[in-house]
C-alpha cells in the first residue's frame, strides 16, 4: 500500500481496541503490576463498565480519524470536494471563482449573483500551468480564453524626476462569458492558429461578435500570445440534437421510475456534455437511463451518436422522457 493510501486508512475498531488496551494496561502495570492484571481482566470483560467506555472512546476515535482524513483529502486535487477548499487550492495559481451573472440590486428582491461552479474553477485550475507557456500551447489558449480579462496590462512609465512608475491596469470583465474554448493551428507551421469560441451569452453557445473580438483582443496581447502567431476568433459551431426515450417498468413497482427524476439525469447529462469538442454517446446515455432500473430502455433521440469536432459542441434542444407500464 502507498504511503498516500496508509494516510487515509481507519484502523478497524478490534486493531484500534486493542492497541489502545494494551497502553492503557502497559501504562498502570509500570507503577503496580498487580492493579495492571486487575485492569487487563475488567478491559476483556465486556460486561465490565471500564470496558465499554473504553470502547465507546475508540468509536470515538475512529470518528475523528474518518474526520481528519476527510479534511486532509481536500488538499489534494483528485478528492477536493469542498467548495471553499476548492476556492484556496485555486489560489496557489491566483485564480478566483469567476461571476457568471452579475448580481442585480437593481430589482426586487435583488437577484444575487450567479458563480462559477466547482468543476469548471477545477478544469481551470488543471489548465493554469499552462499559462507558463504564454499561449505557445492548445491548452494555453484554452486557459487564457477561459481566464479572459483576469492578466492586468502592465505598463512602466519613467518619470521626470527619475522614478519609476509601474501600472497594473485589469481589464474591465465583469462576468466570465467563455464557458469553453479550444485552439488549432489553422495549417501545418503556419502561425496562424484558430481559436473557437463557446459562449454562455446564449443557449446554444453561440458567440457574439463583440465577445470574439474581446477574446481576440485579448490573446492577441504581446504579454499572452506567441510572437509567431496570429490569433483569430470564431464562435464554435452547435451540433443541435435532442433526447427522447421510453423507459418501460413492465408494471413492477420494483422497477418503478420518477419521470421528472428522469428527465432531470438526462438534462443533467446534455448540460455536461455542452462543451467544445464532445460526443454524446448513445450507450453511454442509456447506461444512464438503465440506472434508474427501468426493465428496458428504448431511446429514440439522437438516432446515433453525437461526434463533435474540436470546434464544435453538442447542444440539446429537448428531453422527452416516456414512462410506460408495458414491458
Amino acid at each position: 500500500m502507498s504511503d498516500l493510501a496508509q494516510a487515509f486508512v481507519v484502523p478497524d475498531f478490534e486493531t484500534l481496541l486493542a492497541e489502545y488496551q494494551t497502553a492503557a494496561v502497559n501504562y498502570v502495570a509500570a507503577k503496580d503490576a498487580d492493579v495492571g492484571n486487575a485492569l487487563k481482566e475488567a478491559l476483556a470483560n465486556d460486561s465490565e463498565l471500564l470496558a465499554q467506555i473504553t470502547q465507546a472512546f475508540v468509536v470515538k476515535r475512529q470518528a475523528e480519524i474518518r474526520e481528519q482524513n476527510y479534511w486532509a483529502r481536500q488538499m489534494f486535487r483528485k478528492y477536493v470536494s469542498e467548495s471553499d477548499m476548492i476556492d484556496l487550492l485555486a489560489l496557489q495559481y491566483n485564480l478566483k471563482r469567476q461571476t457568471i451573472r452579475a448580481a442585480d440590486t437593481s430589482v426586487f428582491p435583488p437577484t444575487a449573483a450567479v458563480m462559477e461552479s466547482d468543476d469548471s474553477l477545477l478544469k481551470r485550475f488543471d489548465l493554469a500551468p499552462y499559462q507558463f507557456h504564454t499561449t505557445g500551447t492548445r491548452k494555453g489558449y484554452r486557459f487564457h480564453a477561459l481566464t479572459l480579462g483576469e492578466r492586468p496590462v502592465t505598463t512602466i512609465e519613467t518619470q521626470e524626476n527619475g522614478d519609476v512608475l509601474m501600472r497594473f491596469s485589469f481589464p474591465d470583465v465583469k462576468e466570465a462569458l467563455v464557458k469553453d474554448a479550444q485552439a488549432r493551428m489553422v495549417s501545418p507551421n503556419s502561425g496562424q492558429v484558430a481559436v473557437a469560441v463557446l459562449s454562455r451569452q446564449s443557449a446554444d453557445g453561440t458567440a457574439s461578435a463583440t465577445l470574439l473580438k474581446t477574446v481576440s483582443d485579448y490573446l492577441n496581447r504581446d504579454d499572452i500570445a506567441q510572437e509567431s502567431d496570429t490569433i483569430t476568433t470564431q464562435s464554435a459551431s452547435i451540433k443541435v440534437y435532442q433526447i427522447e426515450a421510453t423507459l418501460f417498468t413492465g408494471g413492477d413497482p420494483a422497477h418503478s421510475v420518477d419521470q421528472a427524476a428522469a428527465v432531470q439525469s438526462a438534462q443533467l447529462f446534455a448540460n455536461q456534455r455542452h462543451r467544445l469538442s464532445q460526443r454524446i454517446d448513445r450507450l453511454e446515455l442509456g447506461n444512464l437511463l438503465y440506472g434508474l432500473d427501468p426493465l428496458r430502455v428504448v431511446l429514440t433521440h439522437p438516432a446515433s451518436d453525437v461526434v463533435c469536432d474540436w470546434d464544435e459542441a453538442p447542444y440539446c434542444t429537448g428531453v422527452t422522457i416516456h414512462v410506460s407500464a408495458q414491458r
